[in-house]
């Protein structure tokens, strides 16, 4: 049975989700695969093992690691041992946005993020245990509270965010642990891009929302991940193409139509391009596959 984290969490504290984050200890061991999408994720291990896989990689999680999940990724947490266990919280991005801490946390990740990696991080036994009993602090009791929810979950979130800033930033020696303009910039590109990446293919409409020039954009994005804006969207578009050609009927002029292509053909040289083989040889070589 394949869930996502967000539909378990709805049905276990549906208040406490409202408030802009949920906390889970749990085995998921109902459960044959767990999806994390559209959240901040901080995944701690506490035992045993789990495969977890996004678009690009397979990982193996292991007891006292911290895995790291943003908005812009996916990931799919198969194949847990018996005695996996691990307690999970869950931000809700625009929450995630108001708390001022919430950038130096990021900016420890940024270069994972950028490069396609997913960020896990191996802790040492203190660490793991203190940030544990910290995780464990976010329970549906918070829905108690009456005047002061908020400010509770509030100061919780900043703790647990400077606790976390400060573990990675000692595993992270060359990477600044004060906000930077560039990172804080480079992480609203990344935000813009999982919204509009299907309608908007160009480095012009990124730098104007974010009110910089085109040039200093791609200076940022390219320090920071070593590749080119263009590389991140067309990342993105074709990944999206590739599932959609994989696991929908969709013909391939609606797929070029949905990822904002201007016709087939445009369409068919970019997948080409990026993969190698046509859309419709691609999907050929899929059917095959599961007929196998």
């Amino acid at each position: 049975m394949d869930v996502s984290f967000n539909e378990v969490m709805k049905s276990l504290s549906p208040g406490l989700v409202k408030t802009g984050c949920l906390q889970i200890e749990s085995s998921f061991s109902a459960y044959d695969t767990v999806t994390l999408e559209k959240g901040f994720f901080f995944l701690l291990v506490i035992n045993g093992t789990s495969s977890v896989n996004d678009i690009y990689h397979t990982y193996t999680l292991s007891a006292r690691q911290l895995l790291v999940v943003t908005p812009s990724v996916q990931v799919r947490l198969t194949g847990k041992s018996e005695d996996f266990r691990c307690i999970c919280l869950y931000i809700v991005p625009d929450y995630f946005d108001t708390l001022a801490v919430g950038q130096l946390a990021y900016n420890q990740v940024s270069s994972y993020i950028g490069n396609f990696r997913l960020p896990i991080f191996q802790l040492d036994k203190v660490q793991t245990e203190y940030l544990q009993k910290t995780m464990a602090l976010f329970t549906p009791q918070l829905e108690k509270m009456q005047l002061y929810q908020d400010g509770a979950i509030r100061h919780l979130c900043s703790f647990l965010l400077l606790q976390i800033a400060d573990i990675l930033y000692k595993k992270n020696r060359d990477t600044s642990g004060c906000v930077k303009r560039s990172s804080e910039i480079f992480r609203n590109f990344k935000r813009l891009l999982v919204h509009h990446y299907r309608e908007q293919h160009t480095i012009q409409f990124y730098a104007d929302q974010l009110n910089i020039s085109t040039t200093y954009l791609s200076r940022i994005v390219k320090h920071i991940t070593g590749r080119t804006v263009c590389f991140h969207i067309s990342e993105l578009l074709c990944a999206d193409a590739r599932k959609l050609l994989e696991c929908t009927d969709l013909d391939v002029k609606e797929i070029a139509d949905q990822l904002g292509f201007s016709d087939q053909s445009v369409f068919g040289k970019f997948f080409h391009r990026k993969t190698g083989i046509s859309p419709i040889r691609f999907r050929t070589q899929k059917d095959r596959s599961k007929n196998v």
